[in-house]
């Protein structure tokens, strides 16, 4: 359950995109970077191709050289936020693993990630908009939370093969395993009713997790020690 934590300022933003979202290509990673910047700020609608090829440095047309549509433009930067981040949610295991410590580690890394001030604003444009372009949400659904659900189910796998785990339904278990790791806190940001929280009441909603999890999908081994 959350406590009384910092309430989320609207007024002072960090720097959300420092990185770059295309390392390759420095004017595409301009346009990405000022887009998503003025969309994080002003939402979808409000934001003209011409506010961001002003704020890019560069002209409408150079703009519209990479992207034919706002849209285009839009489905591009959650790609690359979802690249960014998508490759850091399942530490890796060796045969022999301890499932409580591989899913206490994905819980730990995956709620810090979804949690990030760059991922709570992102989910509040892309939520504020899924209705009026559901492909939006489709886009961000399959590079984004699908992938994750995809890594952990794939560990579930693993682990009810060497009878460490007993789960039926790996992708079924690692969404709900998704869903109550995040729980205490995710909800509560996304409503802007408490900023990041800190690392010691994620660890402590991660061990309550693995607790239900593991009582759930443990094998028969294992029962004993859960």
């Amino acid at each position: 359950m959350v406590r009384s934590q910092a309430t989320a300022s609207s007024h002072s933003r960090p720097d959300l995109f420092g990185e770059p979202l295309d390392r390759e290509n420095p004017k595409r990673n301009a346009i990405l970077l000022a887009a998503a910047e003025l969309f994080l700020e002003h939402g979808y609608e409000p934001v003209s191709m011409d506010s961001i090829a002003s704020k890019a440095d560069v002209s409408k047309r150079t703009v519209y050289s990479y992207f034919d549509s706002k849209t285009a433009l839009f489905s591009a930067i959650l790609i690359a936020h979802c690249n960014t981040m998508g490759g850091i949610a399942l530490p890796e295991h060796a045969a022999g693993h301890d499932p409580r410590k591989v899913l206490t580690e994905f819980g730990r890394v995956f709620v810090r990630m979804i949690t990030s001030p760059r991922a709570v604003a992102m989910q509040r444009v892309i939520f504020r908009e899924v209705e009026r372009l559901p492909e939006i949400g489709r886009i961000f659904f399959e590079n984004g939370p699908q992938r994750h659900i995809a890594k952990l189910a794939e560990y579930l796998r693993q682990a009810t093969a060497e009878e460490k785990l007993k789960v039926v339904d790996p992708a079924g278990a690692a969404f709900l395993f998704m869903s109550i790791v995040k729980a205490p806190f995710h909800l509560h940001q996304l409503c802007g009713l408490i900023d990041t929280p800190p690392n010691a009441a994620i660890d402590r909603a991660v061990k309550e997790a693995v607790d239900v999890f593991l009582r759930a999908y443990s094998g028969p081994a294992d029962r004993a020690r859960v």
